[in-house]
């Protein structure tokens, strides 16, 4: 059963303030109802205050729970929700490398995918009239720089700030083990030394575009 065109209401779940605030005005202008927030716990909070039809949320939320644990309570206490990943990362492995599927079938679309001709309103037309969007799972799954998963996890400490030896400590290694595959890391992702470039600065903003993907 489709959902009546102008009874759509939209959360959308980003820490991105620019982003989420972007979303939430293209999505106003098109006449349909929508609420914002930053974080899984105002998302629970919102849903049942606002019940949205639909809910577009990122992956990573920065501290405290992920997109993801949000896409699972969804899933578990109200099925009838839509719900739409826009996502800077082409793997949720980079988010959390525990991830094995996605509890029910979701829309995966990719923040870099999002032009003129695959705009936010054929996203909400297609979920409106029950199309899929993406390709109902994991996005490209077969494209990007493909570093492991152990790379993945490696990365994902990096983006939050930890030095070698707090990374070393976090895995129960050594520095020697750490400093060994951060450099196989920045060789998977095509980084090199230069003067004028911090590789592990580099590394972080792959990281957060939508270049990279796990095998």
């Amino acid at each position: 059963m489709t959902i009546p065109e102008k009874s759509l209401k939209v959360l959308v779940v980003d820490d991105d303030i620019f982003i989420k605030n972007l979303i939430s005005e293209l999505i106003c202008k098109l006449g349909y109802k929508c609420n914002t927030v930053t974080n899984v716990n105002d998302a629970l909070i919102a849903i049942d205050d606002f019940t949205p039809n639909l809910v577009i949320t990122e992956l990573d939320l920065g501290k405290g729970p992920s997109g993801l644990n949000l896409i699972n309570k969804i899933a578990l206490n109200y099925p009838e929700i839509n719900v739409i990943v826009l996502t800077n990362h082409r793997s949720p492995l980079l988010v959390d490398t525990n991830f094995k599927e996605f509890p029910t079938k979701i829309n995966y679309v990719l923040k870099s995918e999002i032009s003129s001709s695959n705009t936010i309103e054929n996203l909400l037309h297609k979920v409106l009239n029950k199309k899929s969007v993406g390709n109902g799972n994991l996005n490209s799954k077969n494209e990007g720089i493909f570093i492991s998963k152990t790379q993945a996890e490696l990365l994902r400490l990096i983006v939050q700030g930890l030095s070698n030896q707090a990374i070393a400590e976090k895995r129960g290694t050594t520095l020697r083990a750490v400093e060994a595959l951060i450099n196989r890391t920045y060789e998977a992702l095509n980084l090199h030394e230069s003067e004028s470039k911090n590789l592990r600065v580099e590394a972080v903003k792959m990281w957060k575009s939508s270049l990279i993907n796990v095998k």
